[in-house]
C-alpha cells in the first residue's frame, strides 16, 4: 500500500504491536506517545492517515482532531475504550472518519485503514466541488454545505455520499454501497442510510430530486461539477 500513518497512543505496548503488524502490510508507521508530541510531528510531516486514542492521561483528542481537520482532509481513526459513546459521537461530529473500540484485533484496524485510504484516494483523484441543487460537497474538506451552512452527516451517511459522488450521474448498486456485498442486513442498512440522507438533502424525501432509485438495481446521485 506504501502509505504513511501517524499513530498517537500513550500505551507503548500497543504502539509497538501495531507498528510491527502494520509495517508488515507495507505501511510506514510513525508513533507518538501524547498529543503535544503529535502536534510537533505534524508541523513537519504530512501523513496519509492518522490513528489516535480519543482520551489519554495527557488530555483530550478533540483539539488535535480539530487542528488536523482545519488544515487538511487527512482521514482520522479514533481508538476508544468500550462505553465511551459520548466521546465517539463528539469525535465524529468534529471530523473523525471512523473509530475502533478497545480491545480490538489488529486486522480489524488494518481493514478500516485500507477502506478509508481507498475511499479518500478515489475522491482526491479530482480536486472538485460537486454541486446538486443548493448543496455543494467539497472533496478537499469532505464537507457538505447548503448555501455556506454545513450539513452534519454521520460517518455512515458521509461514506454513502462519497461513494455516490465517486460515480455521480451513474448507477451505484446496493452491493457497491454496502460494506459486505452479500450480507442482506448490510443491504438493508444501505437503504436506511439512503433514506436518512434524503431526509437531510431532499425537499420531498419520498420524491427525491438528487438521490434517485434505480429500481431493483441501486441508486444514482444526480449532480454537476463546478
Amino acid at each position: 500500500m506504501n502509505k504513511t500513518i501517524l499513530l498517537v497512543d500513550d500505551d507503548q505496548r500497543l504502539r509497538d504491536l501495531l507498528k510491527d503488524y502494520l509495517s508488515e502490510k507495507n505501511l510506514s508507521i510513525f508513533t507518538s506517545q501524547d498529543f503535544e508530541e503529535a502536534k510537533e510531528i505534524l508541523k513537519y510531516f504530512v501523513f496519509d492517515l492518522i490513528i489516535l486514542d480519543r482520551m489519554m492521561p495527557s488530555g483530550d483528542g478533540v483539539e488535535l482532531i480539530s487542528l488536523i481537520k482545519n488544515k487538511s482532509n487527512t482521514p482520522i481513526i479514533m481508538l476508544t475504550a468500550m462505553g465511551e459513546n459520548e466521546n465517539i459521537i463528539q469525535g465524529l461530529k468534529i471530523g473523525s472518519d471512523d473509530y475502533v473500540s478497545k480491545p480490538f484485533e489488529p486486522e480489524e484496524l488494518y481493514l478500516r485503514i485500507k477502506k478509508l485510504l481507498n475511499l479518500y484516494e478515489n475522491i482526491n483523484q479530482s480536486e472538485l466541488r460537486i454541486e446538486f441543487g443548493n448543496y455543494v460537497f467539497d472533496t478537499k474538506t469532505m464537507v457538505l454545505k447548503k448555501e455556506y451552512e454545513e450539513i452534519y452527516l454521520t460517518e455512515g451517511e458521509n461514506t454513502l455520499l462519497i461513494k455516490l459522488i465517486n460515480k455521480r450521474n451513474n448507477l451505484v448498486s446496493r452491493e457497491e454501497l454496502a460494506d459486505k456485498e452479500f450480507d442482506e442486513s448490510e443491504l438493508r442498512k444501505v437503504d436506511v442510510g439512503i433514506t436518512r440522507l434524503r431526509q437531510k438533502i431532499e425537499k420531498i424525501p419520498k420524491k427525491p430530486q438528487f438521490i434517485k432509485t434505480i429500481r431493483s438495481k441501486g441508486y444514482m446521485l444526480v449532480c454537476r461539477e463546478i
